[in-house]
C-alpha cells in the first residue's frame, strides 16, 4: 500500500510540474507572437508610410509638369548654328508632332516654347533634399490641393530644385525653323554657353558637360563670312556646344511681368550706364532675338554696334524661374554686378579718399551703391570731366526725409545718372520737383540736366513747375525712378 500510494504521489507531482512548464513554454510563446504581429503591423504600416510619401512626392512633381503643359520631344544631338539669341532649329519631323493633333492648343497664340538641357545619367528621383521634406497631408482632398496649388512660387521651390538634380544643366528656348537633319537640333551660341555655364557653376556633386566643336562633314575649309551668318544657318566649329544628347520639352511657360538686369562689368565699361534710351535698346535687340528669359541666362543687347550682356538675376512670376516674354509687359529693373574682395578694396579706398579730398558739406547727401563706368566702383562718382562752360551746383541743404516708419504719401525716389545711382525717401505732398532737382544735383554736382521717367517716358525740367510739388506733377506715393540726362 505504501509503495502504490508513493507512486500515485510522485504522478501527481510529474503532472503538476509538466503544467506549470506548459504554462511557462504557452506565455512565452505568446510574447513572441504579440511581438511578431506588432512588428509586422509596424512593418507595413511603415511601407504604407513610404508608398504614401512617394506618390506624394511623384504628384507634387506631376502638379508642375501639369502647370506647364509639358509633352516630352525626345533627345537629340546638338549641331552648332548661328544666332543671337534663344532661337533653336529643329528637324521637320517636330514639326510634324507639333501641328499634330497630340499637341493640342499648348501654346495658342504663343510661339512654342521649349525646356533644352543634358539629363543627369546618374539621376534618381528624388534626388532633391527639399523633395524629401515633403510631407503628404492626412487628407487626401488637402493633399490634391497642395499639389495643384502651383500659384505661390515658394510652392514650387522643390521642383525647381528637383530639375537642377535632374539636368546637369538646362534653360529655355524657342524655334527659328524646321530644317535640321532628323535626330539633330542646332542650338546658336547664346544656348550653348547658357547650358555649358550654367554647368560649370553649378554644385560639384554635378559631373561636368564634355564639350566639342562641329565638323563639316563635307570636309570644305571655307570660314564662314557675315554675310552667311543667318540665324538658322549651320555653323561649323564656330564655337563650343555640348557633347552629350540634348533633351528637348515642349511647354507652356508663363508670361512675364517683371526681371532684373545686371550689366556685366564688360558692358559698364563700355557705357551702358550712358545710354540715353535703354528702353530703346532692349526693345530693338530682345524682341528680335528672345522669346525666353530664364534666371541664369545672359542676354545681348546692341546699340550702335556695340555689344552690351545683361544677367537674367530675377523673374517675376518666378514660379519655374522662367517666363515667355511675348505678347507681355516686363518690367525691368536693373540691378548691380557683385564685387570682388579686390574690387571692395578699391570702392572702400576710392570712397575714403572722395570723402578726404572732398568731404561733404551738412545736409548734402550723396546717393547709395552708385557705379561708375570703370573698374572700380564709387558713390556718388561725378562725371571725370567737366568743361567750364557747364554749371555747377554748390553745396545745399536737401529737405529732410520723412520719418522711417511713415509710408503713407512717401515716394522712394531713385536716380540713376552715368556715375551711379541714389535713393531719397520723399514726401509727395510737402517736397517740390526744385527739392528733387536739388538731391539730383547733390549726386552729380551739376545741374545742366533733366529728369525723365521710361516706362512711361516724362521729362521733367527745373525751369518748369519748379514749386509744384511731387504730387501735383504726378508723381505719388511708392517708388519712381528717373533718368539724368544731360543737357
Amino acid at each position: 500500500m505504501d509503495f502504490e500510494d508513493s507512486v500515485k504521489r510522485l504522478a501527481k507531482d510529474q503532472s503538476k510540474v509538466r503544467g506549470k512548464r506548459d504554462l511557462v513554454i504557452s506565455q512565452k510563446a505568446k510574447r513572441q507572437a504579440e511581438y511578431q504581429r506588432k512588428q509586422a503591423a509596424r512593418l507595413r504600416a511603415e511601407r504604407e508610410r513610404k508608398k504614401r510619401l512617394e506618390e506624394h512626392q511623384q504628384k507634387y512633381m506631376h502638379g508642375g509638369d501639369r502647370s506647364l503643359q509639358i509633352k516630352h520631344l525626345g533627345s537629340f544631338s546638338p549641331t552648332s548654328i548661328f544666332g543671337d539669341g534663344d532661337k533653336i532649329a529643329l528637324s521637320p519631323s517636330v514639326l510634324e508632332k507639333l501641328t499634330s493633333a497630340e499637341s493640342g492648343d499648348n501654346n495658342v497664340g504663343n510661339p512654342w516654347t521649349f525646356r533644352i538641357g543634358v539629363l543627369n545619367p546618374d539621376y534618381k528621383f528624388p534626388s532633391s533634399p527639399l523633395i524629401h521634406t515633403l510631407k503628404p497631408p492626412k487628407d487626401e482632398d488637402e493633399d490634391l490641393m497642395a499639389v495643384d496649388s502651383d500659384d505661390d512660387d515658394d510652392n514650387m521651390e522643390a521642383y525647381r530644385d528637383e530639375l537642377k538634380h535632374k539636368y546637369l544643366a538646362y534653360t529655355h528656348c524657342t524655334v527659328v525653323e524646321f530644317t535640321q537633319d532628323e535626330g539633330h537640333v542646332g542650338i546658336p551660341q547664346p544656348i550653348a554657353k547658357a547650358l555649358l555655364e550654367k554647368n560649370s557653376s553649378s554644385n560639384s556633386s554635378i559631373k561636368p558637360i564634355p564639350i566639342k566643336r562641329t565638323v563639316d562633314p563635307a570636309g570644305a575649309t571655307e570660314e564662314n563670312t557675315e554675310s552667311s551668318q543667318t540665324p538658322g544657318h549651320l555653323a561649323w566649329g564656330a564655337f563650343d556646344i555640348p557633347d552629350m544628347q540634348l533633351d528637348i520639352t515642349l511647354l507652356k511657360l508663363p508670361k512675364g511681368k517683371g526681371c532684373t538686369l545686371v550689366p556685366t562689368k564688360e558692358a559698364i565699361q563700355h557705357g551702358f550706364y550712358g545710354l540715353k534710351d535703354i528702353k530703346l535698346v532692349l526693345e530693338q535687340s530682345l524682341i528680335r532675338t528672345r522669346a525666353t528669359l530664364s534666371v541664369g541666362d545672359i542676354v545681348n543687347t546692341w546699340h550702335r554696334g556695340v555689344q552690351f550682356d545683361l544677367n537674367v538675376t530675377k523673374i517675376i512670376p518666378a514660379t519655374f524661374n522662367a517666363v515667355t516674354s511675348i505678347n507681355t509687359d516686363i518690367e525691368v529693373d536693373f540691378g548691380q554686378p557683385e564685387l570682388s574682395p579686390e574690387e571692395q578694396q578699391q570702392q572702400n579706398a576710392a570712397q575714403q579718399s572722395s570723402s578726404i579730398e572732398k568731404p561733404a558739406s551738412p545736409g548734402r547727401s550723396l546717393g547709395s551703391g552708385g557705379q561708375t563706368l570703370g573698374s572700380s566702383f564709387t558713390t556718388g562718382a561725378a562725371p571725370a570731366a567737366v568743361s567750364s562752360d557747364q554749371a555747377t551746383t554748390p553745396a545745399i541743404d536737401l529737405l529732410p526725409e520723412p520719418p522711417a516708419d511713415q509710408k503713407e504719401g512717401v515716394c522712394l525716389v531713385q536716380i540713376q545718372h552715368t556715375g551711379g545711382h541714389g535713393k531719397r525717401r520723399l514726401l509727395t505732398t510737402e517736397a517740390k520737383i526744385q527739392d528733387l532737382f536739388a538731391f539730383a544735383s547733390s549726386l552729380v554736382g551739376r545741374s545742366d540736366f533733366r529728369l525723365v521717367t521710361r516706362f512711361p517716358r516724362r521729362v521733367f525740367t527745373l525751369s518748369e513747375n519748379q514749386s509744384s510739388t511731387l504730387a501735383e506733377a504726378g508723381i505719388q506715393q511708392g517708388q519712381e525712378r528717373f533718368m539724368m540726362e544731360f543737357l
